[in-house]
């Protein structure tokens, strides 16, 4: 008897579990997903570094500051061989004038030679310019095409190696990619370039959250529904729209700082636009974690 009133006991304290888990599940539901998530710029932030290959480069002059903006295609950066890659250029420039001016000349030589032979043919058949006269004045106009024609050969090849020095220094010359604001410098001028790179820009006009959404969450996320955005220390709560939905299950990378939290939990990525006007609190928190609520 004291064994079956155990038993219903049992039964009675799992079933009062279960059926609170099942209201506390359903209650979730229509308050919405709670998700981690973090904050990124739409631009993402980038990172920016050398164009000099596995030998790396060493900064010679840096221009702007953290927190400087900047536009599409300003000069960030020159690497430490810039002068001696502009002088490169500028020997090659001149080799090409040089080569162009001895074109110039030869092209006279051959215009007088061409008048000579053709006079000396003509001479040459009413005898009164002997034939050998006649055949040294066609070497001379053949002398002469020749000569043009190797000055010319010259001339291109000055310009393909013109052509590799402006190549070469536009390598040291770094510029910025997309407008936007330097958010982190690495490298200073007298160091070296390394694998952090020369520094970090991103637009800061708009923010996105990085949600992580765990994977079993997914198929109730779409794009457009509404989201509130909690971010401790901030006592209002701020808004955002599902922009981008993932395409990769992977490991959570923000954990939640309850102990029990589960560290391995497989999630998907989802991307929302931050409302503008959170954009002024929340430019200076790229990467702070948050806490937010996707509405059904």
């Amino acid at each position: 008897m004291h064994f079956k009133l155990r038993y219903f006991q049992f039964c009675i304290f799992w079933g009062l579990i279960i059926f609170g888990q099942l209201s506390v599940s359903a209650a979730d539901q229509s308050l919405g997903i709670g998700a981690l998530g973090r904050i990124e710029p739409l631009s993402r932030v980038i990172r920016i570094s050398h164009d000099a290959g596995s030998d790396g480069a060493n900064l010679e002059q840096l221009f702007p500051h953290e927190g400087d903006q900047v536009n599409k295609g300003d000069v960030l950066a020159l690497s430490a061989d810039h002068s001696r890659r502009k002088a490169a250029v500028e020997v090659a420039q001149t080799q090409i004038k040089v080569l162009e001016a001895k074109v110039a000349v030869e092209r006279v030589a051959l215009n007088y030679n061409n008048k000579e032979y053709q006079r000396y043919q003509a001479l040459a058949k009413t005898a009164t310019a002997s034939a050998a006269t006649a055949d040294q004045k066609q070497l001379a106009f053949l002398q002469s095409q020749a000569t043009i024609a190797a000055l010319q050969a010259q001339i291109a090849n000055a310009r393909a190696e013109q052509k590799v020095a402006e190549e070469n220094l536009a390598k040291t010359v770094i510029k910025a990619p997309i407008s936007g604001t330097i958010i982190k410098i690495h490298t200073r001028p007298g160091e070296r370039i390394g694998n952090n790179g020369l520094l970090e820009i991103a637009d800061l006009t708009k923010l996105d959250v990085v949600a992580e959404i765990y994977e079993s969450d997914m198929p109730k996320v779409k794009v457009g529904q509404k989201a509130d955005i909690n971010v401790p220390g901030f006592t209002q709560t701020f808004t955002a729209q599902v922009r981008e939905l993932g395409f990769q299950v992977k490991k959570n990378d923000l954990n939640d700082t309850d102990p029990l939290a589960d560290k391995d939990n497989r999630i998907i990525e989802v991307r929302l636009t931050l409302e503008d006007k959170a954009i002024a609190d929340l430019q200076h928190q790229i990467y702070r974690q948050v806490h937010l609520r996707i509405m059904p």
